[in-house]
C-alpha cells in the first residue's frame, strides 16, 4: 500500500474511531444526568427531606472544587446558575406535597425539567441559551425560595434572592462586551431583594390542583414572585446590552418589543389575576 494511502487509512481509522468516543461519551453523559435527577426525586421522596438531594446535586459538581482552592470561588459564581436551578428543584420536589414513597404528578413534571435542564439547556453556550438559563435560575430560584421562607424571616428570603438575582445577571452579562459588570449584577441583585421582601408582604399564588380536575388531589401553587422576577431580569438583561452596544444609551428598538410584552403580562396578573393574601 502506497505510503499516502496508509496515511489517509490511518486518519479515517482515527477520525472513526474519536467519533465512537464521542458517541459513547455523549450516551453516558445523558444517562448520568439522566439518572442525578431521578436520583434526587426518589431520595427525596422516600426520606420525605430535602437535604439528602441537595447533597447529591452539591457532589455532582465535584470539579468545581477539583482545583486549588483560590480558584474555588471563581468556579462556584461560574455555576452558580446550575447550583441554583438544581437545589430550586430539589426543594419544589421536596413541598410538592412528599407522599414517602410514590412520588405525585408535580413530581414527576419537576424531574423532567430537571432532566431537560441538564441535557438540552445547560450545556449550551450562546447568547440566547445563556438567557434561558438565567431565566431558569430566577424562575426555579425565586419559587422555590418563596415557597420555603415563607413561614421564616423574610431576612433569610432576602439574602438569598440577592444571591439568585446577582447570580443569574452575571451569567447573562458574562456575554455581553461590557467586562466590568459587577455593579449591575449588584444592583439587580437588589432589585431581587427588594421585589422578595415586597412579595412576601403581598403574596399572590396560582393554584395548579384543578387543571386535572376538580377531584385531582395533588396541588400545587406557583406564587407571582418568580413570574415577575423572571419578566424583570428578561427587561434588565435587554436594556443593558443595548446600552453596551450604543455606548451607553438604550435604543428603543432593543427594548420596545420585552418592555411591551412584559407590561402585557404584568397587567393580565395585576388587574385580572390578582387575590393578594397579606401577611402581616
Amino acid at each position: 500500500m502506497p505510503f499516502r494511502a496508509k496515511i489517509n487509512k490511518a486518519m479515517a481509522d482515527y477520525v472513526a474511531l474519536r467519533r465512537g468516543r464521542n458517541a459513547i461519551s455523549t450516551a453516558t453523559h445523558i444517562i448520568l444526568n439522566i439518572g442525578l435527577a431521578l436520583a434526587t426525586t426518589i431520595l427525596t421522596v422516600v426520606s420525605t427531606n430535602w437535604v439528602f438531594a441537595v447533597l447529591l446535586v452539591i457532589l455532582s459538581k465535584w470539579r468545581v472544587f477539583a482545583v486549588r482552592p483560590r480558584y474555588w470561588w471563581l468556579n462556584i459564581k461560574a455555576n452558580l446558575v446550575d447550583f441554583i436551578v438544581g437545589i430550586s428543584i430539589v426543594l419544589l420536589v421536596f413541598l410538592a406535597s412528599p407522599s414517602g414513597g410514590v412520588p405525585n404528578i408535580w413530581q414527576m413534571i419537576l424531574t423532567i425539567i430537571y432532566i431537560v435542564w441538564l441535557i438540552g439547556i445547560k450545556p449550551r453556550s450562546t447568547t440566547y441559551a445563556t438567557e434561558v438559563q438565567a431565566l431558569f435560575a430566577v424562575f426555579f430560584g425565586t419559587f422555590a425560595l418563596s415557597l420555603a421562607t415563607a413561614s421564616v424571616d423574610p431576612v433569610v428570603g432576602v439574602i438569598f434572592s440577592f444571591i439568585i438575582g446577582y447570580g443569574a445577571t452575571r451569567h447573562v452579562l458574562t456575554q455581553s462586551d461590557d467586562r466590568d459588570f459587577t455593579i449591575a449584577t449588584f444592583i439587580f441583585g437588589m432589585v431581587i431583594s427588594e421585589l422578595y421582601w415586597i412579595f412576601y408582604h403581598w403574596t399572590i399564588t396560582y393554584a395548579l390542583g384543578h387543571m386535572f380536575g376538580d377531584d385531582f388531589v395533588a396541588s400545587f401553587a406557583i406564587p407571582q414572585f418568580p413570574i415577575v422576577s423572571a419578566i424583570v431580569l428578561f427587561v434588565f438583561s435587554r436594556g443593558y446590552k443595548s446600552a453596551i452596544r450604543h455606548d451607553g444609551k438604550i435604543r428603543i428598538d432593543d427594548i420596545l418589543a420585552p418592555v411591551i410584552f412584559s407590561a402585557l403580562v404584568m397587567i393580565l396578573m395585576i388587574f385580572f389575576y390578582s387575590v393578594p393574601n397579606f401577611n402581616i
